[in-house]
């Protein structure tokens, strides 16, 4: 059916823009934001993806307030409307393209929280150097896809139980479009290829004028090791891409070509604590980085690992909220398992203070199984 969209020359293919190629129905095209307060006393995540060959749009929206992580997720069919990104009470909307965006949760009964929050951004985009791309033993492609991240600032108003919060904090935007291997039950993806490995480290950070994102996936018997590889890697066992960017107008990103690290794990190997990197760009620089986890984010709240609430599936029109117990060892041990027995991208999100040398900013570790 043709939409809206179609009266813009910017098709790419021989379809209205309500289809995308290969009409594989794990095409999503998605939105994270990640932010966190200096104090690390609130912390935010939220997604809006939209999944054309499916019909289907959902979102979620999680935060850490008062040792407690309140989660609201909701679904909906996409009829031609896929440029609208609003799903129930969760929307998301481009102010400018690579500066601004707006997250909406609006507010509603029986739900404790919601929150009006703007992302902006000075530094230029952080994108792979190709696509990341797997296939299963069928030989068919379970992943093949396309990102970048930006990271910046945030600020706006969060209410909690009636109470008005002002919000100003730091984090990151990530965009992502292409097939994933994810959550939802849809059948023939066959058995997932090791080369996915067995745990990946996805970083974001912004120190004075310069970002930094680095995404890296371990093999499966390399999980937990310190080295975590280099773009030289002749194996081709480790798959690592980054960049170190700067402001808009400036000289374009620097790709990153290795990594060293000493990271503390704790809690089943997918949280750390005060850890260390030593990061080596295309020119030659190197940023010894020291990373103090300040808040941690549960991605079940968010769908990934849910019992009920799966990116991808068709839910048709769906609304939920829940909260966690954060002070709890039994809720967070909860939240660390895996039990759909369904791939899990990422467990659990860290906010953390980065240091390099003397000066001091802010960033995201993820650490995946």
């Amino acid at each position: 059916m043709a939409t809206a969209l179609d009266d813009y020359a910017i098709h790419q293919i021989v379809e209205n823009m309500e289809l995308v190629e290969g009409r594989n129905p794990r095409w999503t095209d998605e939105v994270w934001f990640h932010a966190g307060s200096a104090d690390g006393k609130l912390n935010i995540s939220a997604y809006i993806g939209v999944y054309p060959q499916t019909a289907t749009m959902d979102a979620a929206v999680s935060v850490v307030i008062d040792g407690k992580q309140y989660n609201v997720r909701a679904s909906r069919i996409v009829n031609g409307d896929r440029d609208t990104k609003q799903v129930d009470c969760i929307s998301a909307e481009i102010i400018e393209p690579f500066k601004e965006w707006q997250f909406i949760v609006e507010e509603k009964e029986n739900q404790p929280i919601s929150l009006k929050i703007s992302f902006k951004s000075l530094n230029q985009p952080i994108e792979v150097s190709a696509p990341v791309q797997h296939r299963n033993d069928g030989r068919q492609l379970v992943w093949d896809q396309w990102r970048y991240v930006q990271t910046g600032n945030f600020q706006g108003q969060i209410k909690h139980e009636g109470k008005s919060i002002d919000f100003s904090g730091f984090g990151a935007k990530e965009r992502a479009w292409g097939i994933r291997p994810i959550l939802g039950q849809i059948p023939n993806l066959g058995r997932i290829p090791e080369s996915i490995g067995k745990q990946s480290i996805w970083f974001s950070a912004e120190i004075e004028k310069d970002s930094f994102w680095f995404w890296q996936i371990t093999p499966s018997d390399q999980a937990h090791a310190n080295h975590i590889g280099n773009l030289s890697d002749t194996t081709g066992r480790t798959k690592l891409d980054g960049g170190v960017s700067g402001p808009h107008g400036k000289q374009r990103p620097s790709q990153i070509v290795a990594i060293d690290s000493k990271l503390n794990y704790t809690k089943n190997g997918v949280l750390i604590d005060d850890s260390q990197l030593k990061i080596t760009d295309w020119n030659d620089s190197i940023y010894e980085v020291e990373i103090h986890p300040l808040a941690t984010l549960y991605a079940k709240g968010l769908g990934y690992g849910h019992e009920t609430f799966r990116h991808i599936e068709y839910k048709g029109v769906q609304y939920e909220n829940e909260e966690y117990d954060l002070t709890s060892n039994t809720q967070i041990n909860s939240l660390l398992e895996n039990s759909t027995g369904h791939l899990n991208p990422f467990i659990a999100e860290q906010f953390c203070e980065i240091k390099i040398g003397k000066t001091t900013g802010y960033g995201i570790v993820r650490v995946s199984n």
